[in-house]
């Protein structure tokens, strides 16, 4: 139904879900480290947003080279977000008055010394990206969203099928929790419902450490935060309310 756009864990072993790094190498590191590839039931996902620092060091390619070397393990997930979306429809991101994909592009050509074909490289893992989590215990970890338009599963379905220009895609990398025009708590409840989970988790935010909406828990890891927050969860543990999401919540410092 979802090819590999939809990633489904069991209802055993272990996930650490961690947003958005945004090009910070350090914290890249420190989350990785928190797993062990060598176990084959203990999960880590990225949610999108690996790239584009505003600050003055971007470790964006050297997380990049990690990551697709260890994408080749099965448990080892990042899923697509925003900002590498753009690469690859070739649209431009700006923070502030700085246009981020030129930036990321200057950056190739600096740090590998030239821009091709590690530019192309880095879309084809961008393409590779599934766009969302799905787990035994209840749980939809996607980059951002949901969209409003999702009220039949066969709605979420097609979309699949259409393309990285699909407006409901779109909803699912670029809305936020605090427009009221993006989604509403009951459109959250609305698209559980169709998708037949009990609650969502996403980034692409930026807030301190995390925020409960609804049924939605918005983790901030990495960028905008002083207190990094990750999750931390026992896949086998049955989840039957908010509480039971931010219980297996982790900070660091």
């Amino acid at each position: 139904m979802f090819n590999d756009k939809l990633i489904e864990l069991p209802d055993y072993g272990r996930l650490i879900v961690v947003s958005d790094i945004h090009g910070n190498f350090e914290d890249y590191q420190r989350y990785v480290n928190l797993w062990d590839e060598s176990d084959k039931d203990f999960h880590i996902v990225f949610l999108g947003d690996l790239i584009h620092s505003s600050e003055k060091e971007d470790g964006s390619i050297e997380i990049l080279d990690d990551a697709i070397e260890k994408s080749k393990c099965p448990n080892f997930h990042v899923l697509l977000g925003n900002h590498e979306w753009v690469h690859i429809v070739n649209k431009k991101i700006y923070k502030g008055n700085e246009e981020l994909t030129r930036q990321f592009e200057i950056l190739v050509s600096h740090k590998k010394g030239f821009i091709e074909p590690s530019l192309t490289n880095y879309i084809k893992f961008f393409k590779s990206m599934p766009y969302f989590v799905k787990t035994a215990n209840g749980l939809f970890l996607s980059h951002s969203g949901p969209s409003d338009k999702v009220r039949l599963i066969e709605v979420f379905d097609k979309m699949i099928g259409d393309g990285y220009l699909s407006p409901i895609l779109k909803d699912f990398l670029w809305n936020r929790y605090n427009s009221s025009t993006d989604y509403t708590k009951n459109d959250i409840v609305n698209f559980l419902e169709v998708i037949g989970s009990k609650y969502m988790v996403i980034g692409h935010n930026p807030l301190e450490s995390y925020k409960v909406y609804g049924r939605q828990m918005i983790l901030s890891s990495s960028f905008g935060t002083k207190v990094k927050t990750y999750l931390d969860i026992d896949l086998s543990k049955e989840i039957n309310s908010m509480k039971d999401v931010q219980r297996q919540l982790k900070f660091i410092h």
